[in-house]
């Protein structure tokens, strides 16, 4: 999914800033992805709008760790959308499928709040939860990667 953009391509544009690297954060945005995942999977077939929305936010949060690990953070403005730019710069080819359904799960959660009568199939919760459950899964495993030195406990 190439938005063909750079890091310095979102900086001009004021869509995310620099920051200080926060190993702390970044385990805490970890740990509530898997806590978001956790909460989607309770609501599964109870209220699929909700583990939607649950499966949503894990993608988020883990995407704002991701920023975060390289020293940035998103602006205000499109904070959602700016998430997923900055992970499309810096993700492998291979995950761009994922990011496909984590732009897709953007735009279908926004309809949630803004759209009262948009709804989520049992089907759609269940694929949602299952790419946010490899998206989390890979953005810990390429934060572990990309800083070995650090001991991550999640």
């Amino acid at each position: 999914m190439k938005f063909n953009e750079s890091i310095s391509d979102l900086l001009k544009q004021n869509l995310i800033k620099k920051g200080r690297v926060d190993f702390k954060a970044i385990a805490e945005f970890i740990k509530r992805a898997k806590k978001d995942l956790e909460t989607a999977e309770r609501n599964l077939g109870i209220d699929d709008d909700c583990a939607y929305t649950y499966a949503y936010n894990a993608m988020l949060h883990s995407g704002i760790a991701l920023m975060n690990s390289h020293g940035y953070r998103p602006e205000i403005k499109n904070k959602h959308l700016t998430v997923i730019r900055f992970a499309d710069t810096v993700l492998e080819k291979k995950l761009d499928y994922l990011l496909k359904m984590y732009n897709n799960m953007r735009k279908k959660r926004h309809r949630f709040i803004y759209e009262p009568f948009t709804l989520c199939t049992k089907k759609e919760a269940q694929d949602a939860i299952k790419s946010a459950k490899e998206f989390v899964k890979e953005i810990s495993r390429l934060i572990k990667d990309n800083n070995p030195e650090e001991k991550f406990y999640f």
